[in-house]
């Protein structure tokens, strides 16, 4: 068998930059580091350039992921002081592959770097094997917010995969991060249901929005500021989905004082990239000198004034 720190793989273009790979300059560093091994997708995700086994492309959303030695990788990687706060190991669905990504995900393991790993729905049994190896988050890309979204976009089914990924995120509440893809198709409503009913028994929720790069429409940027605030309230300040009103399928209220909303919002942290410890994804889901779906940094307060005016939502006084 040949040896995985000969292997490829890739790493996205910002961390690359960090590791000292590429020579540029970047407006915002990641705080993680962002790795994808892919020896072939077959998965059929709408939205996805690398779906289908499209391995040639070296696109994963808008981010270009170069390729370099795993061994250069590691050895960077575990360098003191150490560049990076954790590791990110984002995967294929290929589970023929599945028993060498746990030698992949020992190696890190081995190094003592902190690391979390993606997976799809489907992978519920590998997730709890990878954590008992020492990763310290799981992220699943559950992605539709509804069963006809996620027929629609990830060609499977929900009523087979939804069950499994609430059991798992149970036995390991606090290390299964879920992730949510806002524009889809799923209204407000629903998508903030799905947010609730996964943060209620210990998940945690990953927001993306939808990056059109195989076709489709980015989300309007006032939808994806409200249901950043849901997410935001909902599980880190433990506010009820019954504490937000709806119409036609629009989150249209928050049921609490303004005063109180504002001081909950912590000057736009709920703005910010969502995901494990220290994940900021600089760039992931728009150009540089666009607005930022989530921001990779801490806000200005100028920032979080247009963001909350952007999101147009009511409170109760």
């Amino acid at each position: 068998m040949k040896n995985l720190l000969e292997e490829k793989i890739r790493v996205s273009y910002g961390t690359a930059i960090v590791l000292g790979l590429i020579e540029a300059r970047q407006d915002v560093a990641p705080t993680t580091a962002y790795l994808l091994w892919d020896t072939g997708c077959i998965g059929s995700c709408s939205f996805c350039p690398r779906a289908n086994g499209n391995s040639r492309t070296q696109k994963l959303s808008r981010i270009i992921w170069p390729e370099f030695s795993f061994s250069r990788i590691v050895s960077l990687l575990s360098a003191q002081p150490r560049p990076f706060r954790r590791v990110c190991l984002q995967t294929g669905f290929n589970p023929e592959k599945n028993e060498t990504l746990k030698e992949f995900a020992g190696i890190l393991s081995n190094k003592g770097l902190n690391f979390s790993v993606t997976l799809s729905p489907s992978q519920t049994k590998l997730a709890s094997e990878l954590l008992e190896m020492g990763a310290d988050h799981i992220g699943i890309g559950l992605d539709g917010a509804s069963p006809d979204m996620y027929l629609t976009h990830k060609k499977k089914n929900w009523e087979t995969d939804w069950p499994f990924l609430l059991k798992l995120i149970r036995m390991h509440p606090g290390k299964i991060e879920v992730h949510l893809i806002f524009g889809l198709g799923d209204s407000e409503e629903q998508f903030c249901q799905t947010i609730s009913e996964i943060t209620k028994i210990g998940g945690q929720v990953s927001l993306f929005a939808l990056t059109p790069v195989n076709g489709g429409t980015a989300p309007n940027l006032s939808g994806y500021r409200r249901v950043q605030i849901f997410r935001y309230l909902n599980e880190i300040k433990s506010i009820k989905f019954e504490d937000f009103g709806f119409h036609d399928g629009k989150l249209s209220q928050i049921k609490l004082s303004f005063e109180y909303v504002l001081q909950q919002l912590d000057q736009g942290t709920c703005f910010r990239t969502s995901g494990c410890g220290d994940c900021n994804r600089p760039y992931y889901n728009e150009r540089p000198g666009q607005i930022f779906y989530n921001f990779p940094r801490p806000l200005t307060s100028e920032e979080f004034k247009e963001a909350l005016e952007t999101a147009e939502i009511q409170t109760s006084g």
